[in-house]
C-alpha cells in the first residue's frame, strides 16, 4: 500500500467518476453544481438530497465548476499554498482502496450588540474520513466526528435550554453559565451494485425538495439512523427511507440518560420522482411514524412498513390504523433555461365530512411551499437569486399521541417553526474571482404561539392535537392564531473559499433579527468572523 498526499484535482476528478459517496448536504456546496443540474433538458432528480458524487459527475465535472490554477512550487510559500488551497491532508490511493482524512473546524468569534452586549463564539474540532473499496468503487464510506463548545446569541440560549439541544447538532451539557458543550457524529456506507440500485446504511440526514426549506423532510433535526434504497430507472427515481427517531420531549436540561435510553419511534418514507419531460419534474411522497411501544406491547420496527410500494400505507390508514400518516407532492417547472419554479404540498390530515360544518376545521392539516430560483441572471455568472414562501396550518405534523409527532430529538423534521406559521425568504448568492463569495438572506415569518400552559393554538408539535379548545368541534382555525408573533431577520455574509475539497472558508457575518409580539421584543445584532469547514446546513435564523 502506498501512502501519499493526494492532489485535490486528482481526488475530485478521478475518484468521483464512480464514487458512491454523497456530496456534503450543504446549500453553498450545492450552489456550485445547481446551474448545470437544473438546466433545461438535463434529467436529474434534484429534489432527492444528498446527491451521490457519481450521479453529479455524470452531468457536470468538478473541473467545469472550478477553474483553480495552482501556483508555482518553486518557492516555499507556493508549496504551502498549494497544500492548503488544493490538497487533502492525507490520502491513500491503491488500485482497490482509496481513503482520505481531513480536518473539520469552526473557529468563530463575535459580538451580539443588541440589548446586553455579550461575546459569541464557537469552537469546533473534528475529523472527516471518506473512501472507496474495490477496483470498481461500488462501495464507499464516510464518517465525521465533531466536538464543540459554544456561547450563543441571547435569543438562542433559552431555546437551547428548554429543548436541551443545539439546533441540528445534538444534546447539550452546560458549562460556565450559559455556555454549552456538545458533540456529534455522522457516517454511512454506500453500495451501488449497478446503475439502477444504491443502498445506504448510516447515521445522517436526508432532504426532499428544491427549496431552502422542505415541508416534507428537511435536514433541520440532528442526525438519525436510516437505511435508504434508491432505484433509478428510465426517467424515474424511487427512494425508500427507513428511520429510527428519538422522542426527547420529556427530557429536561442536563439530564443523565438511564441505561434504557430515551423512547424511540420509527419512520418509513417513500418518494417517487418522475421527469415528465425536459422541463417538468413531479414527485409523490408518503411517510409513516409509529412508536416503538404501544399500550400493550413492544412493537419495534413494524415489518408491514417494509413494503417498498408507494401508496401501501394510505390503504392501511383508511382501515383505521392508529399511526401518523402524511402524504405529499412536489413539482418543478423549468420555464426557461437557468430558471426553475418549484413547490410542495403536504397533507397531514383531512376530514372532508366534518369540515362541511364550517371553515378552519382543526383536522384539515396541510403545508405549502412555492418558490423560484434564477441562475446567472443578467448574464452574470455564478449569481443565484431565490425567493420562497412556506406555510403550515395549525396542528400540522402533530398527532393525537404526542410521541408520534413528526419530530426527532425535540426538532421538527420539516420546517423549524413547526406549524401555524407563514414565512417568506429571499436569497441572493454570488461567487466571483473563483474563491470569493457574498450572500444576502432576508426572512419574514408570522407564527401563532401559545400564551400559556393551558393554551394550544397549533404551533407546538409536542402537545396532542386532541388537547385543543372546543375539541372535537374546533372550527375557525387560521394561520397565526394565538399569540401572533413576527420574526424578521437579515443575514449578510462574505468570505473567501480557501479549500473547495473540504469547503474551508474564512467568513464574516452580520446577522440582525427582530422577534416581537404583544408580550416582548427581542432584538439581535450579531457580528461574527469565522474560519470553518462548512459541511452541513445550520438553521439558527428563526
Amino acid at each position: 500500500m502506498r501512502f501519499k498526499l493526494t492532489l485535490l484535482l486528482l481526488v475530485c476528478a478521478s475518484v468521483a467518476q464512480a464514487q458512491q459517496n454523497n456530496l456534503p448536504l450543504n446549500r453553498n456546496i450545492y450552489n456550485w453544481y445547481e446551474p448545470a443540474l437544473q438546466a433545461q433538458g438535463t434529467l436529474f432528480h434534484t429534489a432527492i438530497k444528498p446527491y451521490r458524487m457519481a450521479e453529479v459527475e455524470a452531468v457536470v465535472s468538478y473541473d467545469s465548476v472550478f477553474d483553480l490554477k495552482r501556483v508555482s512550487n518553486d518557492r516555499f510559500f507556493g508549496k504551502v499554498w498549494n497544500w492548503i488551497g488544493y490538497d487533502t491532508i492525507v490520502g491513500v490511493s491503491t488500485e482497490d482502496f482509496h481513503f482520505r482524512i481531513d480536518p473539520v473546524i469552526n473557529f468563530g468569534a463575535g459580538m451580539d450588540l443588541a440589548g446586553n452586549s455579550n461575546a459569541v463564539w464557537i469552537n469546533t474540532r473534528g475529523i472527516s474520513a471518506m473512501g472507496d473499496i474495490g477496483a470498481e468503487r461500488k462501495v464507499s464510506f464516510a464518517a465525521t466526528f465533531r466536538e464543540n463548545q459554544g456561547d450563543f446569541p441571547n435569543y438562542l440560549v433559552p431555546w437551547i435550554r428548554y429543548y436541551n439541544v443545539v439546533p441540528g447538532q445534538g444534546k447539550v451539557r452546560s458549562f460556565k453559565g450559559d455556555k454549552f458543550d456538545f458533540a456529534n457524529a455522522s457516517g454511512y456506507v454506500s453500495y451501488s451494485p449497478s446503475k439502477i440500485f444504491n443502498f445506504q446504511l448510516g447515521h445522517d440526514r436526508n432532504f426532499i425538495g428544491d427549496g431552502y426549506r422542505s415541508m416534507l423532510m428537511s435536514d433541520n433535526a440532528v442526525f438519525y439512523p436510516f437505511f435508504k434504497i434508491s432505484t433509478t430507472v428510465w426517467r424515474i427515481k424511487y427512494v425508500n427511507i427507513y428511520t429510527e427517531f428519538t422522542n426527547a420531549s420529556s427530557l429536561p436540561p442536563d439530564t443523565v440518560i438511564e441505561v434504557t435510553g430515551l423512547p424511540r419511534k420509527f419512520g418509513s418514507f417513500h418518494y417517487l420522482s418522475y421527469d415528465v419531460c425536459d422541463w417538468l419534474q413531479v414527485g409523490l411522497f408518503e411517510g409513516i411514524i409509529w412508536p416503538a411501544n404501544d399500550s400493550t406491547r413492544y412493537r419495534g420496527f413494524d415489518v408491514n412498513y417494509l413494503n417498498p410500494i408507494i401508496f401501501f400505507r394510505p390503504i392501511e390508514f383508511g382501515l383505521g390504523s392508529p399511526d401518523n400518516a402524511m402524504m405529499g407532492a412536489t413539482i418543478k417547472v423549468k420555464p426557461v433555461n437557468n430558471a426553475i419554479l418549484y413547490g410542495q404540498f403536504l397533507l397531514d390530515d383531512l376530514d372532508v365530512a366534518a369540515a362541511r360544518g364550517g371553515d378552519g376545521y382543526y383536522r384539515n392539516k396541510f403545508g405549502i411551499q412555492a418558490g423560484f430560483k434564477v441562475f446567472n441572471p443578467f448574464k452574470i455568472e455564478h449569481l443565484t437569486i431565490q425567493g420562497e414562501m412556506n406555510q403550515a396550518a395549525p396542528y400540522t405534523y402533530a398527532h393525537k399521541e404526542p410521541e408520534q409527532n413528526y419530530v426527532h430529538y425535540n426538532q421538527p423534521m420539516a420546517h423549524p417553526l413547526g406549524a401555524n406559521f407563514r414565512e417568506f425568504i429571499g436569497i441572493v448568492n454570488y461567487r466571483f474571482f473563483e474563491r470569493f463569495y457574498v450572500e444576502a438572506k432576508l426572512q419574514k415569518a408570522t407564527i401563532g404561539y401559545d400564551n400559556g400552559p393551558d393554551e394550544h393554538f397549533g404551533s407546538n408539535l409536542y402537545i396532542s392535537d386532541f388537547d385543543i379548545p372546543n375539541f372535537p368541534d374546533s372550527y375557525g382555525n387560521f394561520i397565526g392564531q394565538g399569540l401572533k408573533t413576527n420574526i424578521t431577520s437579515t443575514d449578510l455574509r462574505g468570505g473567501f473559499l480557501i479549500n473547495p475539497s473540504i469547503n474551508l472558508n474564512i467568513e464574516g457575518q452580520i446577522f440582525m433579527r427582530n422577534f416581537s409580539n404583544e408580550n416582548e421584543t427581542i432584538k439581535t445584532t450579531l457580528f461574527m468572523l469565522a474560519l470553518k469547514t462548512d459541511l452541513f446546513n445550520h438553521y439558527y435564523d428563526l
